[in-house]
């Protein structure tokens, strides 16, 4: 059905029929009824007839244009946009938490943003993956829970496997790690006793995966007969030396251990992808200062981060604002 046009005089005059009907009938949702239109329509217009006090210039429409159109991205911001995702290989959200920490006026919404990435080919194609609900948690206190796992260096290093251990706090997403030759159960004790001792707060709950070097219920060994009480793994004794808590997630769910899981893909992209070192010396300094970089300066954009740094999530609270500089992996 096609709306009929109205000159202004006759958008006046019907409006002002409104008014006296419902005058008249002294019940604006009678009057509303006969006129077949909603009462929010009729609220607004004689609001507005109020507010300018009877002019019959209030009953007119109005221009539907916005108040603030939409801002060209000024050419010189575009290039550094560009070039900074070029360089970086971030995200939209994640290119305007930069542009604003290096204090760059007027940057454009995470929307425009993905739009000019796009429209400069800079954009990876991907298969869109089936949506399913996910679970956004939030630890309220540093220490409460710790995430480790073990993942492989993607590269061989002077023709040698490399392990890294990853511990990373979930309140603050502060990180501490470790290269590795070795992926046994000495290597996980001695990072264990390394992460626990080194963190500026306690530790009260450290949460791992099933692998052998964590747990030893899923291995194919010998098993504690019923009438025996059960022995505990070597990892765990270390991690209750401590006094705090050893926590397995179920089989095959490595979703559990998002938090370092999602640290794990951001070196791939960020740091070994970039780069290949050819002696372990080199990785491993180089990798020192990555993660430096990880734990000072590099803005997050996840849960409860809101554009902060580790550091920074650390100094929200008081007992650690006196805390400048982060403990992380030596050269």
């Amino acid at each position: 059905m096609s709306k009929v046009m109205l000159t202004p005089e006759q958008q006046i005059r019907q409006r002002y029929a409104w008014f006296e009907l419902a005058a008249q009938l002294g019940n604006v949702r009678l009057a509303c009824i006969r006129l077949g239109i909603s009462r929010k329509s009729f609220y607004k217009w004689r609001k507005r007839f109020e507010v300018e006090q009877g002019r019959r210039e209030a009953l007119l429409d109005r221009p539907r244009r916005p108040h603030r159109p939409r801002r060209k991205v000024k050419k010189a911001l575009r290039r550094r946009l560009l070039a900074l995702r070029e360089r970086t290989h971030l995200g939209p959200a994640r290119l305007r938490a930069l542009l604003r920490v290096a204090g760059v006026r007027g940057v454009p919404s995470v929307a425009t943003i993905a739009k000019v990435v796009k429209q400069a080919g800079l954009t990876r194609k991907r298969r869109a993956k089936p949506k399913r609900y996910r679970r956004v948690f939030v630890v309220p206190r540093p220490g409460d829970l710790v995430q480790l796992d073990v993942k492989w260096v993607p590269y061989l290093v002077e023709g040698r496997q490399l392990y890294q251990f990853t511990a990373i706090d979930c309140c603050t997403r502060l990180r501490l790690v470790s290269l590795a030759e070795e992926m046994t159960i000495s290597t996980a004790k001695a990072f264990a006793q390394y992460v626990l001792s080194t963190f500026p707060f306690a530790v009260r709950l450290v949460q791992t995966d099933n692998d052998s070097i964590f747990t030893h219920w899923y291995t194919a060994g010998p098993k504690t007969p019923l009438d025996r009480p059960v022995k505990a793994h070597p990892f765990t004794v270390m991690v209750e030396s401590f006094g705090a808590q050893h926590r397995l997630i179920p089989p095959r769910t490595p979703r559990l251990n998002g938090r370092v899981e999602r640290s794990h893909q951001t070196d791939d992209q960020e740091f070994y992808h970039r780069r290949r070192y050819a002696t372990r010396a080199e990785l491993r300094c180089a990798f020192a200062r990555w993660l430096w970089h990880y734990n000072h300066t590099r803005v997050h954009t996840g849960a409860s981060m809101r554009g902060r740094t580790p550091l920074q999530a650390l100094h929200a609270f008081k007992a650690y604002r006196a805390i400048k500089r982060l403990k992380c992996y030596p050269c």
